[in-house]
């Protein structure tokens, strides 16, 4: 891993967010609002990769939020990390940007409502324990924040613009909410440590399987293209 290079993207959310690393070195970029387009993607990482002395020739893998939230971000985020994966060869780590969104808020139990719109939250239960990858005590669903319920009765942080959206779902669950973060959104820079490690466990994809995690709705195939 010492002469790795590899880019993470990371726009399920209104954030826009790329991170490269070569060897030790990592460098950043965010903006927010995002600005998705696929053309300002490719500039935005091929700046990032030039400040480490590197371009996508160097690439030894990619990786993307897969989602879920925002479908045009995510949809982006794939397309570029198909594209690229396609064009250099290279693996691909595709990571759930919820389990992100956990790695973020640092150790602890999480409990996780993104307002999906159209009347449905996306939810998930993790658990982040020191520098180990989020556990998913749940598997992420898209559902009625109406009459959902979280798992449980540990107390728990609430991530997650869904919690505010739906105040009938805050206080549902405000007896084990310990803290309430609803404006913590998914890090690049979390998921490239994520991806790191399972690009050095093997768990990756080829560039074909480089799909968005579009929950409640069967997997959408995407163009391949480069830049």
């Amino acid at each position: 891993m010492t002469d790795c290079c590899a880019l993470a993207l990371e726009a399920s959310s209104d954030r826009l967010g790329l991170a490269a690393r070569r060897g030790q070195q990592v460098e950043y970029f965010e903006a927010q609002p995002a600005r998705t387009a696929t053309a300002d993607v490719y500039a935005h990482a091929r700046e990032l990769l030039g400040r480490l002395g590197a371009g996508f020739a160097d690439l030894d893998y990619v990786a993307f939020g897969r989602g879920p939230g925002s479908f045009t971000g995510v949809r982006v985020a794939a397309a570029v990390a198909q594209a690229l994966a396609y064009a250099r060869v290279i693996p691909v780590c595709r990571i759930s940007s919820l389990a992100v969104l956990a790695a973020g808020a640092g150790p602890g139990l999480h409990a996780i409502c993104v307002d999906a719109r159209m009347g449905r939250v996306y939810a998930a239960l993790y658990q982040v324990t020191g520098d180990a990858a989020p556990l998913a005590l749940m598997p992420e669903m898209l559902v009625d924040p109406a009459t959902f319920r979280f798992p449980g009765d540990a107390a728990c942080s609430a991530l997650g613009d869904g919690w505010q959206a739906w105040p009938a779902l805050l206080q549902r669950h405000q007896s084990r909410l310990a803290a309430l973060h609803p404006g913590l959104l998914p890090s690049a820079l979390d998921l490239l440590s994520m991806a790191d490690r399972d690009f050095a466990a093997g768990r990756t994809v080829a560039a074909a399987d480089a799909l968005p995690e579009y929950l409640g709705q069967a997997p959408v195939s995407l163009p391949a293209r480069t830049e």
